[in-house]
């Protein structure tokens, strides 16, 4: 009976159901307004396999980006979307959870004065400290889905209201996520993406410096083991909120980065297994004040680069302006940490550092704005000047040549200087004004063989008459010098003529060496249009590095092609290397220190050496100006293996850093004899020369040796090399061969060449 009951009550339900109904039909009543729209709501489940992906541990690169990412409302765990593909882009199936790896930061504008900054969600303990360091969180932690095609899902360990160190969640403000991939191949970035969980553009950005910009000098950022190679991966953890717990040294980027390039002798890191960082006995290859060379506010990727100049504090600031403890020798005059300040003021935040230092700022007629105030006075100084060879008469053999040239003014309409006249061409005491006018022979590889300079240097003049040369004024701002030698008669081909040496100008009241690009120019000997000699390098990329390279007192600046004229297959330091009658003691002149032999200065061979001595452990030790000790054991910031770090492709040179052919180019020589020609000179093939400049070990000079490389060999007169063998690495190194030097070398995995 009962359940009659119940299906009387249903029927009489769906009755009443469909009066209700019937009574809607017919109704034509207009639309409602559409409702909010609601939060979004969790990924899907992944769609079926393509089935086009291939095992990840094919590849020899890994390409990741992040497509989607997607935060629940109220600051849930973040689900990410993610694709990895190989350069043929095939996607990459088959990645363990345990081998990849995310970052998660906010970004919190700044306050006070101070910079904006980012703060990791994921910390780990550190020396002892809970969540005293920013980390990564390791696929394993949360849920990581591989779809089978080369996608995969990663769901968040934590909301990110839950993080227990994290910053206080704002869906409001800009978030960025990146991964790195351990234990497989190397990947092309660290796929950054920067978003707000709200939805929408991120509308506020920290942008400071652009990896390529680091790249110029470090060829490709690879830190903690290799997968970390974006800044704009290192900052999620680099940031102001994380600490080494060991030594209690911030690692904020701004902080680590400046600290690092002063050679800041209190900063230390302890790092991965307890391994001491210690950075004080670094060389920043160019002045410290060049903040441009990292804040570059050209490049479109960095839209906040000027912040350098625009947003002054005492954590960005500090960092190269702080009290080293030493008073002598000037280089952290202005100490402005911990609230200290010159003049005795002191500050509790920043808001007043703009008043001074900001862009507009007017005291001191504007001179302590950070720009002003960062300005290099001597760089300014040297747009001033510039070398001119006008023209060169009587080149053939036996004339003795004269170089036409001037010194002019860009910054004053190319006005002359008058170089027997004017002051910074005749302050002559302690030679702050200098200027050389030289000529080497021939360009296919210089000798300088009957120049009377040994050994092999160039004829070299002085024109400053103020300062013990000679020269004739022709009128106009234009200068001739004659050469004291004549062209000898076993010179052939074409003749190099350069202007190199420096200014004195005065400025804040001393005296400064100002540095001026060098001039070059060919002229013919027997050829009848002359040939400039071959150029390998490119003096932009080593200004990457040098931002101006001025060597020798200021008196060799930015152009290499001047350079080579002395640095020459022929050239040793035994015009240097000569014993002291009464050396001090300890002593410190070459022969004592260094001892008698002498070393190459063959700018193939030395440039290697210099670059790779600290990397390989074997110095480059040689005798320079004066009898002074240089020794070369610094650890180059690039990599060595990047042949185009400095060696430029272009059409007239396709293989700049290819073995060259038996006779092509000269060999180095290591030690000079007696004889003012070559015949007694001991010497290496040319291709060992530059090969074993970076390839130090035994086996190495024996594979050479076996290839026809020579290590003792000789010269004949005319230079050319005399050998017990042929060397016939381009058979497997030279282009397009199985052991192709740019394919060995892996010059075309640099991503900034």
């Amino acid at each position: 009976m009962a359940s009659l009951i119940n299906c009387s009550g249903r029927i009489a339900s769906l009755l009443l159901l469909g009066l209700v109904l019937a009574g809607c039909e017919g109704s034509d009543g207009a639309a409602g307004a559409d409702g909010a729209t609601g939060a979004a709501g969790p990924p899907g489940p992944p769609g079926p396999s393509t089935g086009n992906g291939v095992p990840i541990d094919s590849t020899d690169k890994i390409n990741i980006a992040i497509t989607n990412i997607n935060v629940p409302a109220g600051g849930g765990a973040p689900t990410l979307l993610l694709t990895l593909t190989n350069d043929l882009t095939q996607g990459l199936t088959g990645l363990p959870a345990g081998d990849i790896r995310f970052t998660l930061s906010q970004l919190t504008p700044g306050s006070n004065g101070g910079s904006s900054e980012w703060q990791s969600y994921i910390t780990r303990d550190s020396g002892g400290i809970p969540d005293a360091q920013a980390n990564t969180e390791r696929g394993t932690a949360g849920t990581f889905v591989d779809n089978g095609d080369g996608t995969y899902t990663y769901t968040f360990a934590s909301d990110l209201t839950a993080y227990p160190a994290g910053p206080v969640y704002d869906e409001t403000k800009t978030h960025r996520t990146g991964i790195e991939i351990r234990g497989q191949a190397p990947i092309s970035s660290n796929g950054i993406i920067d978003f707000v969980p709200v939805g929408g553009a991120p509308t506020f950005e920290r942008k400071i410096v652009d990896t390529s910009t680091c790249d110029a000098c470090h060829d490709r950022l690879e830190f903690h083991g290799g997968p970390r190679t974006d800044v704009e991966y290192c900052v999620t953890c680099h940031n102001p909120h994380s600490i080494d717990g060991d030594t209690g040294n911030t690692v904020d980027m701004k902080a680590l980065v400046h600290n690092i390039h002063s050679a800041r002798s209190t900063y230390q890191i302890i790092g991965f297994g307890g391994t001491l960082h210690d950075w004080s006995d670094l060389v920043w290859p160019q002045d410290i004040r060049n903040c441009a060379t990292c804040h570059d506010e050209s490049n479109a990727n960095t839209p906040q680069a000027g912040n350098w100049r625009l947003v002054q504090n005492r954590a960005a600031c500090g960092t190269c302006h702080y009290d080293d403890g030493d008073p002598t020798n000037g280089e952290h005059d202005y100490a402005i940490e911990d609230g200290v300040h010159p003049f005795g003021l002191v500050f509790t935040d920043d808001t007043q550092c703009v008043t001074c230092h900001g862009p507009d700022s007017t005291v001191a007629n504007g001179d302590v704005r950070v720009e002003k105030a960062h300005e290099i006075a001597t760089q300014l100084a040297s747009e001033q000047f510039q070398y001119t060879i006008i023209d060169v008469l009587n080149t053939a053999v036996d004339d003795t040549p004269t170089v036409m040239f001037s010194v002019t003014d860009p910054t004053n309409g190319d006005a002359p200087y008058d170089i027997q006249n004017d002051p910074e061409f005749t302050t002559c005491a302690q030679g702050a004004s200098r200027l050389a006018i030289s000529i080497g022979w021939d360009t296919r590889d210089y000798t300088n063989t009957g120049s009377g300079s040994n050994p092999a240097q160039p004829i070299s003049m002085n024109p400053l008459t103020a300062c013990g040369g000679t020269s004739t004024d022709e009128g106009g701002g234009v200068f001739s010098v004659t050469s004291p030698t004549s062209i000898p008669a076993t010179a052939s081909g074409t003749l190099a003529v350069t202007i190199d040496g420096h200014p004195a100008v005065v400025i804040d009241g001393s005296t400064e060496r100002i540095s001026v690009t060098n001039a070059v120019d060919y002229f013919g000997i027997t050829d009848a249009t002359p040939v400039p000699r071959r150029n390998a390098v490119a003096i932009a990329k080593c200004d990457d590095c040098h931002n101006k390279l001025s060597v020798h007192g200021n008196n060799r600046t930015d152009e290499p092609e001047v350079c080579v004229v002395c640095h020459n297959p022929n050239a040793t330091d035994a015009r240097q290397r000569v014993p002291v009658a009464n050396p001090t003691d300890p002593p410190t002149d070459c022969v004592n220190v260094l001892g008698p032999d002498d070393v190459p200065i063959d700018f193939k061979y030395m440039i290697h050496r210099i670059h790779s001595g600290g990397e390989t452990r074997v110095p480059y030790e040689v005798c320079g100006f004066g009898n002074s000790v240089h020794v070369y054991d610094f650890i180059y910031p690039g990599k060595l293996n990047n042949c185009e770090g400095c060696h430029e492709v272009t059409r007239q040179n396709p293989t700049p850093y290819h073995p060259v052919e038996p006779g092509e180019i000269l060999g180095t020589t290591i030690s000079v004899g007696t004889d003012p020609t070559p015949i007694d000179d001991v010497v290496i093939s040319p291709n060992a020369a530059v090969c074993s400049a970076c390839h130090v070990s035994d086996l190495a000079k024996s594979h050479m040796e076996q290839n026809g490389g020579d290590f003792t060999a000789m010269k004949a007169a005319d230079s050319a090399l005399i050998s017990s063998g042929v060397e016939t690495c381009s058979l497997c190194h030279g282009p397009g061969r199985s052991a192709d030097v740019g394919e060995v070398h892996g010059v075309s995995d640099f991503q900034f060449n």
